[in-house]
């Protein structure tokens, strides 16, 4: 067990909210997992790992820090050392949506000098990595894979090897600093006013009276997710890109309004009120932050959308909603500065959804495609598959979809949903439903599928 070292900085504002939520036992972590494949048949064996991960936790100060003071004033603490032998687990497991569920419903010891993170690595070379959401955001995961598999490409050709469990932590790395240091998240006075007009006006005349969003939130926390694996080759990905282009569409904007629509078809017959569905689309943030893609950090946002129910997949909707993303970089920055207007009451904030409404029908989290890095020719490890899920089990969206291409063009989707958020037989109708509508389109377009 690692002591406490160098206290680092005190929590930011999106990293208090990520923080309080698992404080309350309203969320775990964040997963992804990673398919290493290697032409020598190596395996990746505890020495293999341990010698690896030293590397990768040496460069990242993430990774080797814990919290204080969670309930008053979160603030980040550095470890002296971290011992791999508490967060890395070995099993004979080859089931991943079996493990990730296993993953969801294990909070991190955030009293006792672990760090914030752990690794569970499957009998077919797969690496299941979890983590505290406040070190990281979706693409923090992939930055841990790529340096995982840097590292292992590395091998012991540096002289370092060892396979010793204890990591000694540097006192220099840098903790990259909160989303607010790096760019603004000024709100204007319209996103203020649109904020106090939903608190104080009466339900029946905002956006989410007549919305679906799932069951209402559960009085007693949960950590139970439901999770669902779809997977879809290079080549159907690719002749999906090649019907966005000329509709003006995107993966994620097509995505995103052919879920609509079928979710659309399965709630309908049981809430005819609902005209829309309350929606969550996160934001990258690193890019507007000037943030490597190669750190951890929390730098995400959403756009919260009220979209039309809608039987029917319309490529107009879809090109409409990519145009709609492509400004959202900027504007959703808004999002994470109104955290400023809860003046720390993060706990009450949080607790008073519990029995209410939920905020969220849906959520579509694409983290586009992953880059695994320079390769030599010899190398003996590459990245095959990867995907990647949420928890948020709680207070989050009733259905989550969980999006990741990886680095042969192939596309992963992780479907998740929290216990008594909605209808298990609806949640399992709506991932068959959607693999099927997706499948379909490239059938029905097959033969309109431009020669270039």
């Amino acid at each position: 067990m690692g002591k406490e070292g160098d206290v680092l900085r005190p929590a930011g504002l999106l990293e208090r909210y990520h923080i309080t939520r698992h404080f309350l036992r309203q969320d775990t972590c964040v997963t992804n997992a990673a398919h290493y494949t290697s032409p020598e048949g190596s395996t990746l064996d505890k020495p293999t790992m341990f010698n690896a991960l030293r590397r990768v936790v040496e460069a990242h100060a993430a990774l080797g820090v814990r919290l204080i003071d969670e309930e008053t004033r979160p603030t980040f603490v550095r470890l002296t050392h971290v011992n791999l032998d508490e967060i890395v687990l070995f099993c004979n497991n080859d089931n991943l949506a079996a493990v990730l569920e296993e993953q969801f419903l294990q909070p991190f010891d955030t009293a006792s000098n672990l760090p914030l993170w752990r690794i569970v690595v499957l009998q077919n070379r797969i690496v299941l990595f979890a983590w505290h959401h406040c070190i990281g955001d979706g693409l923090s995961g992939l930055a841990f894979q790529r340096a995982l598999l840097a590292s292992l490409r590395q091998g012991s050709s540096d002289g370092a090897s060892s396979d010793s469990p204890i990591i000694r932590i540097s006192p220099t790395t840098t903790f990259v600093p909160p989303i607010e240091q790096v760019t603004s998240l000024k709100a204007s006075w319209r996103k203020i006013f649109q904020e106090f007009y939903a608190l104080v006006a009466p339900v029946s005349w905002t956006p989410g009276a007549s919305a679906w969003t799932g069951n209402v939130v559960r009085k007693e926390a949960t950590f139970k997710n439901h999770v669902r694996l779809l997977e879809f080759s290079p080549e159907e990905v690719s002749k999906l890109l090649i019907l966005c282009r000329p509709k003006q569409a995107t993966l994620t904007s097509l995505v995103y309004i052919l879920a609509i629509s079928v979710l659309s078809t399965l709630i309908s017959p049981e809430n005819g009120s609902a005209k829309t569905i309350s929606s969550f689309i996160p934001i990258n943030l690193r890019d507007v932050a000037g943030t490597s893609p190669n750190v951890f950090c929390d730098h995400v946002s959403a756009l919260h959308s009220y979209t039309p129910i809608q039987s029917s997949f319309s490529w107009a909707d879809a090109s409409e909603f990519a145009s709609i993303l492509r400004v959202q970089n900027v504007e959703s920055r808004e999002e994470i500065g109104m955290l400023k207007y809860l003046f720390g009451r993060y706990s009450a904030y949080l607790e008073e959804k519990l029995g209410k409404k939920r905020q969220g029908g849906f959520e579509l989290s694409n983290l586009g495609r992953f880059n695994a890095g320079e390769s030599k020719t010899g190398d003996r490890w590459s990245i095959g598959k990867v995907v990647w899920a949420q928890g948020d089990a709680t207070t989050g969206a009733a259905i989550k979809l969980n999006v990741v291409g990886d680095a042969l063009g192939g596309v992963a989707m992780s479907v998740t949903w929290g216990d008594g958020a909605i209808a298990d037989n609806l949640a399992e109708s709506f991932v068959s439903n959607f693999d099927d509508a997706l499948r379909n389109l490239l059938t029905s377009h097959v033969h309109d599928t431009p020669s270039s």
